[in-house]
């Protein structure tokens, strides 16, 4: 037993062994935490420090996921969201979490009934480059090809009568073939399918999914960690409309929710007040009048319109005016289309309307 009587001359081997501790410490963790692309934020430092401190040194550590789960639904994001580089870069990871080749061709194969085959296409051609280069099979062992069902029973008969291909697509193949396929359990599928849903901002999905998911056997708590974790994959507002979404089909269900803005994700609170506004929005290298510019085009030209109409109110006590806001809307739409364009210019209609404020001048 050491002596902490600094008379006795024990107290170094405790401050050794105290810096030992420490030492092995901080190599664990840097061990675990990959490291990032070469350059790859060499441009945007602060970008690596969220990286390093916030996604690898916080969420992939979190204990309500294990980094199989975590990796499943990274790789389902990606292939989702069209994003090829991090796509390859967490198919590795991936391989290294425990997820198998099998299970890396099934997620691709799932994902792309909610997000479309380009999606699909464009995540097989990735898998196949990640597979050659670490010497793996060309065909993943234990993948399977198709196996219609015969007669299979109608999950949903009576969806989409108005289009009724449509109808058997979903009833016939999505449900009765693609998930009942053994190469993903239920739970895999629906954390899966939570996770994509959420990145794409589709509501409707979300609230079917998360009531599924609970059926499929997720937890409460696995969804709220789904959720947290893909925030940093396709922003904070997909997170913020997906855990109001979930809280409602919890409630539902008579499930007791927490207190706090997110109930149904609350880690989510203390990353967006510390994360993003205490810490980003405070930031002196960009103004909050720049920053509301920025994140209201950001918001506008995801059709984001629940955090739309959050900026827009934010923007205006910021310091934008209401010509600069209506310039801005313009601007956005000729780079993302005017399906968004048209429903910012309601939205900040709405937005002026409640302050009692007037509608932008005629140019």
């Amino acid at each position: 037993m050491l002596n902490l009587n600094p008379a006795s001359g024990a107290v170094m081997p405790l401050r050794l062994l105290c810096a030992f501790a420490a030492l092995w410490l901080s190599s664990s963790a840097s061990a675990q935490q990959p490291a990032p692309p070469p350059g790859a934020y060499d441009a945007a430092p602060y970008l690596g420090e969220i990286r390093n401190q916030y996604v690898y040194g916080d969420i992939w550590g979190r204990p309500g996921l294990s980094a199989r789960d975590r990796s499943m639904i990274t790789v389902a994001v990606n292939q989702a969201l069209y994003a090829t580089n991090e796509l390859r870069l967490h198919m590795g990871r991936a391989l290294d979490n425990g997820v198998t080749q099998a299970e890396i061709s099934e997620i691709i194969a799932h994902t792309l009934w909610y997000s479309g085959f380009p999606t699909g296409v464009n995540a097989a051609r990735v898998a196949a480059d990640v597979f050659a280069q670490r010497g793996l099979p060309t065909s993943p062992p234990g993948a399977s090809d198709r196996s219609p069902p015969k007669n299979p029973d109608l999950e949903f008969p009576g969806a989409f009568p108005q289009t009724p291909y449509l109808r058997d697509l979903l009833n016939q193949v999505v449900y009765a073939e693609t998930w009942k396929r053994s190469e993903l359990s239920p739970r895999d599928r629906s954390m899966i399918t939570v996770a994509v849903g959420t990145a794409l901002y589709a509501s409707s999905e979300v609230r079917h999914h998360v009531g599924r998911a609970l059926d499929n056997g997720v937890t409460q708590t696995e969804i709220a960690e789904v959720i947290t974790h893909v925030s940093f994959y396709s922003g904070f507002p997909t997170a913020v409309n997906a855990a109001r979404v979930a809280a409602e089909v919890l409630e539902s269900r008579g499930i007791v929710l927490g207190g706090g803005r997110f109930p149904a994700a609350p880690y989510l609170d203390e990353l967006i007040d510390g994360l993003v506004f205490d810490e980003t929005w405070a930031r002196e290298q960009l103004s909050a009048r720049d920053r509301s510019l920025a994140t209201i085009a950001v918001t506008l030209s995801n059709y984001q319109t629940d955090q739309l109409r959050v900026h827009l109110n934010r923007g205006l006590d910021n310091g934008l005016n209401t010509q600069e806001i209506a310039e801005l809307i313009a601007q956005v739409t000729l780079y993302s289309g005017f399906p968004p364009g048209v429903n910012a210019s309601r939205t900040f209609a709405e937005v002026l309307r409640e302050r009692g404020l007037p509608l932008p001048d005629s140019p």
